[in-house]
């Protein structure tokens, strides 16, 4: 694939798999577009990628401007839909994707442009630091067209972390632990929030091309300031703070391990310590929604429908007795029932 402006290498390892679809090719024109209308302004960020090589890591070769590209893939559709965004702001400039998968679930990705812009290098090389977002309450109607949307009274839950490897091949690992059931507070969140409406999971590309040490410094910072408004998902305190954490709590037999051997240390605190580790208010505010709460409880294995309860309260008025309301019902046992007729399950459910 031959591109004008992008670093095709940099962007397959920075960037989410496109299904088939022609999203770099898209970017690209829409690069062109920009650089058109504003002259030289695509080709100057190129230039100072390749100024900045010597001397400069990740984010501090960013320059500031105020292209903003935003580019929406409906793989229901097969659509895509790139346009460039102009603010007035002091930040570098970005690139967002959007995929939409239906029943109002979306994923939206955000990289720094010049990362994948040519001239930077190697995007591969060092470390990689990022963020994912949780946000519920989303009031999300998506023009296709104009490619904005709003978000309403959103709820943000964060999670920093930092790889040797590719970000989003990281993020993968991170799915298939949370459908393999892990107990860690990432996880969990993601967990439970799939199926749940007005829902958007994000990942925030934020460093690439660190040291081991330079990475570590900034998870560091970067979960400690996020665990100050309590909306933070780590389990443990980030980068060498968190390794000292694990050893003091007897979890690691020595301070220095690597990032696989974390990984598997934290799995073991989480699993230990399932109500320790930062304050976590995300899954007390998701069953407060009587809907989600509803969704849950049925889909568990031994539990009874909202009809089945419905139905035992208005037998037992009618003067049923337990083992007659318990074979109407198909309930499990008499004791089931007696706890639904008490008040002191399925209290939701009316």
């Amino acid at each position: 694939m031959k591109l004008k402006f992008l670093d095709v290498q940099n962007c397959r390892a920075l960037l989410p798999d496109s299904d088939g679809l022609p999203t770099l090719q898209k970017l690209d024109e829409c690069l062109e577009e920009i650089n058109n209308e504003y002259p030289g302004s695509i080709k100057a960020l190129i230039k100072t990628n390749e100024k900045s090589m010597i001397g400069f890591k990740g984010s501090k070769r960013l320059c500031i401007s105020h292209i903003k590209i935003a580019q929406g893939v409906d793989f229901q559709e097969r659509v895509i839909n790139t346009r460039a965004i102009f603010e007035d702001r002091p930040y570098p400039a970005e690139f967002m994707i959007v995929q939409f998968f239906g029943n109002r679930i979306s994923q939206k990705i955000i990289v720094p442009l010049q990362y994948l812009l040519k001239g930077w290098g190697n995007g591969r090389e060092g470390h990689q630091c990022y963020m994912h977002y949780v946000s519920h309450n989303m009031d999300k109607k998506v023009n296709m067209e104009t490619m904005q949307w709003k978000d309403s009274d959103s709820d943000n839950y964060y999670y920093a972390g930092i790889t040797g490897r590719d970000w989003l091949k990281r993020l993968n690992e991170h799915i298939g632990e949370m459908r393999r059931g892990s107990a860690k507070s990432f996880h969990k969140a993601w967990r439970e929030s799939w199926g749940v409406s007005n829902v958007q999971f994000s990942s925030y590309l934020r460093e690439i091309n660190l040291s081991y040490e330079e990475a570590m410094d900034w998870e560091e910072i970067m979960v400690d300031s996020l665990g100050k408004d309590g909306n933070c998902l780590n389990m443990i305190p980030g980068g060498f703070k968190g390794l000292k954490f694990l050893h003091e709590h007897r979890i690691t037999d020595r301070v220095k391990i690597p990032l696989k051997e974390r990984d598997r240390a934290i799995a073991k605190y989480a699993k230990q310590n399932p109500r320790k580790g930062i304050p976590n208010p995300f899954i007390a505010e998701l069953w407060k929604d009587d809907e989600y709460y509803l969704k849950i409880i049925e889909a568990r294995p031994k539990t009874l429908s909202h009809e089945q309860v419905i139905l035992i309260r208005e037998l037992h008025k009618k003067g049923y007795s337990l083992e007659q309301i318990t074979k109407e019902v198909e309930a499990i046992n008499q004791r089931q029932v007696k706890r639904v007729i008490e008040g002191k399950t399925y209290r939701r459910y009316h």
